[in-house]
């Protein structure tokens, strides 16, 4: 599942900007992550592990952890509820639910924190 058709769909300069704020880089056409030892990535990838990184985080103030990535990236969070194990798009089905509104409205919003908690280098206020 794409995790960018949960924050309503992003056009180019979107995805792009949302990155660089996130300190990523733009790098003979792929995208480096300001990790050390990331390999680099295309647009699209990069846009999934930093949504991944910020839904994540934003789901860990309601009590989810982080327990594992799968070997393409995919993270595996524990229940606050009853300790069970499942993906990010499943956590933030059953948050949604316990806060009694749609999916895409929790992930929508979860989305715009990180984007508003991300540093900006553009210099303007």
């Amino acid at each position: 599942m794409r995790l960018e058709r949960h924050v309503g769909g992003l056009g180019r300069a979107r995805k792009v900007s949302y990155l660089e704020r996130r300190g990523w880089r733009a790098v003979d056409g792929q995208w480096v992550n300001p990790a050390p030892a990331s390999e680099p990535s295309s647009l699209d990838r990069a846009l999934h592990h930093q949504l991944t990184v910020d839904l994540t985080s934003a789901l860990g103030v309601h009590g989810w952890k982080v327990v594992g990535y799968s070997s393409r990236g995919y993270a595996q969070l524990e229940d606050p509820k009853d300790q069970s194990r499942c993906s990010l798009p499943a956590a933030l089905r059953r948050q949604a639910r316990r806060e009694g509104r749609p999916v895409a409205q929790l992930t929508y919003s979860l989305f715009l924190s990180a984007m508003v908690d991300a540093p900006d280098d553009s210099g303007g206020e």
